[in-house]
């Protein structure tokens, strides 16, 4: 059995994820490959009430679940400083104000400076969970989108964290603006979203993809754009981009999704409130980022 780094121990097992099977609710809560979680039940490191179960055990309501999560593999992401700030910081969670230009972890691109590298270089050690490349990472914001994000430090604070994540509790609220005005004041688009069948590095709206919630708030009108408040009820990729192309009023400056513009070098697009229940002081705590000077001269102008 490979050697343990940190136990956790689910006391009640939810009602959504009963009747499921084990190693699909727990890949998906951890974003972590089945294949992986289902290695890990072999090695006898997911339990169920200190019991050995098969991959294909389904969750009923009396179970408890014990987990073992293994020490991860080394660390491959080299500390690089970046103007991050910490805004929260305890044992178990650190809250993140990231600038837009700056990955959360590397990728396929393999970055070698991220919201990772800098925690790493500020000496916060993080979660082992998504180890070697994303260790800590519960969520995720674009590049070229700004704002708050949390981290876990510890394996409790992860699967914790990811539970609410997965079921939507968190409260996430962005502020954009709009390359032309919407038609409402307010509304949701509850579209599903999918890769794009043409274009890999695209997503859409598309009947076959995973469903996908957004609500929007007209804050103000501006001459020529829209300042819109959005609260995300899920988390996809690119979802408000993708929606506000849906509602022909892509984000300003979103190269992707529209043009460029001359007045934002990227997507104005920033993620000004963040709320989640802590995994330890289990109480709600809410976070808040202001709005960065790119997005606030935009504005200002519009203003007069």
């Amino acid at each position: 059995m490979p050697s343990i780094e940190k136990t956790v121990v689910i006391d009640k097992i939810d009602g959504i994820y009963i009747g499921k099977r084990i190693d699909k609710v727990l890949s998906e809560i951890l974003d972590i490959p089945r294949n992986q979680i289902q290695q890990w039940i072999k090695e006898g490191l997911i339990r169920v009430c200190d019991k050995q179960i098969q991959k294909s055990y389904k969750l009923s309501s009396q179970d408890c679940l014990i987990i073992d999560f293994p020490k991860p593999k080394e660390v491959s992401v080299k500390p690089a400083p970046a103007p991050i700030k910490i805004l929260y910081e305890d044992d178990d969670v650190v809250v993140v104000d990231k600038p837009a230009g700056f990955v959360v972890h590397p990728g396929a691109a393999k970055e070698e400076v991220s919201v990772i590298s800098a925690l790493l270089y500020m000496g916060i050690k993080l979660s082992g969970i998504g180890a070697p490349l994303r260790g800590g990472v519960v969520h995720r914001i674009d590049k070229d989108t700004s704002g708050v994000i949390v981290l876990a430090k510890s394996e409790k604070a992860h699967f914790y964290l990811s539970k609410q994540f997965f079921e939507h509790t968190i409260d996430r609220r962005y502020i954009g603006i709009t390359s032309t005005h919407l038609k409402k004041d307010h509304g949701i688009v509850d579209k599903p979203i999918a890769r794009h069948p043409k274009d890999r590095k695209k997503f859409c709206v598309s009947e076959k993809g995973k469903n996908a919630k957004t609500e929007y708030k007209v804050l103000k009108r501006l001459e020529k754009y829209d300042i819109v408040m959005f609260k995300l009820f899920t988390g996809r990729t690119h979802q408000i981009r993708v929606h506000m192309k849906y509602l022909n009023a892509p984000l300003l400056g979103d190269v992707v999704y529209s043009k460029k513009s001359k007045e934002i070098e990227r997507q104005a697009l920033h993620a000004f409130k963040l709320g989640f229940v802590h995994p330890s002081k289990e109480r709600m705590m809410v976070f808040y980022s202001k709005l960065p000077e790119d997005m606030m001269s935009i504005i200002n102008r519009g203003w007069k």
